[in-house]
């Protein structure tokens, strides 16, 4: 989850009866969804002895405050670890693995009945999932081809707020109601709900 550090896992298994010395070079890069890195955010060293038949693990962990200011819109990381095996002559292993960081949810709340030409009150609940406060925020609600800014206020270190939003349907059926929530560190995180609008 964005905002979260994160710990991966690396297992290497010996499966030959001689013992092997494995060097494991592992880096992390904050990329666009077209695989373009954008800024290395880890690079790290390791060497492993396994003996005859052995598995180990190697735990690989990224703070956010590696990442936090260099993830772009994608919310996506690129892990690779190169496994060598010493004295091996080109005994060599990538592994890749691509992280892509889900946004804290939206929870939008519905009246039980909502009545054409009739009064209702929503509750829009966001959160700020970072370690550090968050300003600057907004809120977009769009509902009948018509969108409302709403300027919030700031949220502490993974605090979690709510709104009430009121509107008036104008006509029956089905009603999509979407929302935007953006601040200074990160942006569009969205969330949307179809309302039945019944009749009166």
């Amino acid at each position: 989850v964005f905002g979260k550090d994160i710990t991966l896992i690396l297992i290497l298994n010996n499966l030959s009866i001689d013992q092997k010395t494995v060097k494991v070079d592992v880096s992390a890069s904050t990329i666009l969804y077209t695989r373009r890195a954008v800024s290395e955010i880890l690079k790290a060293t390791t060497s492993v002895d396994l003996g005859s038949k052995q598995g180990k693990h190697i735990q690989i962990k990224i703070p956010y405050s590696y990442y936090g200011k260099y993830l772009t819109t994608d919310k996506r990381i690129q892990v690779t670890a190169l496994c060598e095996v010493m004295h091996m002559h080109g005994a060599k292993l990538l592994v890749e693995k691509t992280i892509i960081l889900e946004d804290t949810n939206i929870i939008i709340k519905i009246p039980r009945r909502v009545v054409v030409n009739k009064a209702a009150t929503l509750e829009i609940s966001y959160a700020n999932p970072l370690p550090e406060p968050v300003n600057r925020c907004i809120l977009l609600v769009t509902l009948m081809n018509q969108q409302v800014k709403i300027h919030l206020a700031p949220l502490a270190p993974r605090e979690r707020s709510k709104i009430y939003f009121e509107f008036t349907p104008r006509r029956t059926g089905p009603l999509q109601l979407q929302v935007d929530f953006s601040c200074d560190k990160f942006s569009h995180v969205k969330g949307f709900v179809t309302i039945a609008v019944a009749p009166a």
